[in-house]
């Protein structure tokens, strides 16, 4: 089969499609034919952080959306043919691609693959994002990179949960996708300081829930931005890891009852394996009715590279998904 294969960890053009063996099935795996893989920028980190999980030469990629082909003898509940989007460890940017059965999904006849591939990690942190923040209707929510996948699906969904969320963003292009997506308020910070612009919008209170996938140096404006008893989620690292000192300064040091949670989605869907089949239906329905909103620009499996360039730079919108 073809693949994106990561030669050695660097820049972009380290990827190269290559010809490789199918993946092996194991008992209680699913062989997919993959007919979409949407793009995450934890495939950047994996590619450019010798440290981070897999050793080079890899194929590149985690969640995908396909019809499965073959599967291990100890899988039920599932047939030939079927529908799914899926979550690897690795390897979804092939024509092929495996995972075991439980991180599957069957997805609705009527939802084309292309948008069910920015489901698994997108759209179910997301999901998984809103369960353990605690948010309730009627709070506020600060969102980062509300013109990215993740802020898209968050932008719907605190939309239907009755929650007003004020998306940080970084040009009117992109504040105009986060408004469409959901976000009530869209402040873009590079023209304004975003800590002074959430305090406004709240009349001085703060966020109760700040959901911060960028971190890095700035990470302390997520605490100043907050309300008492306000909790900030941690749930990226696109910036680099949050300076510590600093945060214990803004979070322990001001004695204003505020929480700090990190996130991660695969630690998550482990403890709540059983919720996925309910949560990809809920997030599916939710792109089929038009309250979940996701811009996607594909990609042919030869243009990967071109795909990464622009997800590292940070120049895209929605989701990138790569068309094998």
């Amino acid at each position: 089969m073809r693949a994106a294969v990561v030669a050695d960890h660097g820049g972009p053009e380290q990827i190269r499609i290559e010809r490789v063996d199918l993946p092996s099935v194991g008992q209680r795996d699913v062989l997919v034919r993959v007919h979409a893989a949407a793009l995450n920028f934890r495939d950047v980190k994996q590619r450019r952080e010798p440290a981070l999980e897999s050793d080079a030469p890899y194929v590149t990629g985690s969640d995908f959306a396909g019809e499965v082909v073959e599967m291990g003898a100890g899988v039920t509940g599932i047939e030939i043919g079927d529908r799914v989007v899926g979550v690897a460890p690795s390897g979804a940017c092939a024509e092929f691609a495996v995972t075991h059965a439980l991180m599957l999904a069957g997805v609705p006849d009527e939802l084309d693959l292309v948008t069910a591939a920015t489901i698994p990690v997108s759209g179910l942190s997301a999901s998984c994002l809103l369960s353990a923040s605690g948010i309730a209707p009627e709070a506020v929510a600060v969102t980062y990179a509300a013109a990215g996948g993740l802020g898209c699906y968050l932008g719907g969904l605190l939309r239907t949960a009755g929650v007003r969320s004020i998306g940080l963003t970084s040009t009117p292009e992109k504040a105009q996708i986060a408004s469409q997506a959901g976000h009530a308020d869209v402040i873009l910070y590079r023209d304004a300081d975003p800590v002074e612009a959430v305090l406004e919008l709240t009349a001085g209170r703060g966020a109760d829930v700040v959901f911060d996938s960028v971190a890095g140096a700035a990470f302390t404006r997520s605490f100043q931005m907050l309300a008492d008893d306000g909790t900030v989620m941690l749930c990226g690292r696109s910036a680099g890891e949050p300076d510590l000192a600093s945060t214990q300064s803004e979070l322990i040091d001001v004695r204003r009852n505020r929480g700090l949670r990190d996130f991660f989605l695969s630690t998550y869907l482990i403890d709540h394996i059983d919720e996925i089949p309910r949560r990809v239906d809920a997030l599916a329905r939710g792109l089929l009715d038009g309250t979940i909103s996701v811009p996607i620009t594909t990609f042919a499996l030869d243009a990967i590279t071109a795909a990464h360039d622009r997800l590292e730079r940070g120049t895209t919108v929605g989701k990138l998904v790569v068309v094998p």
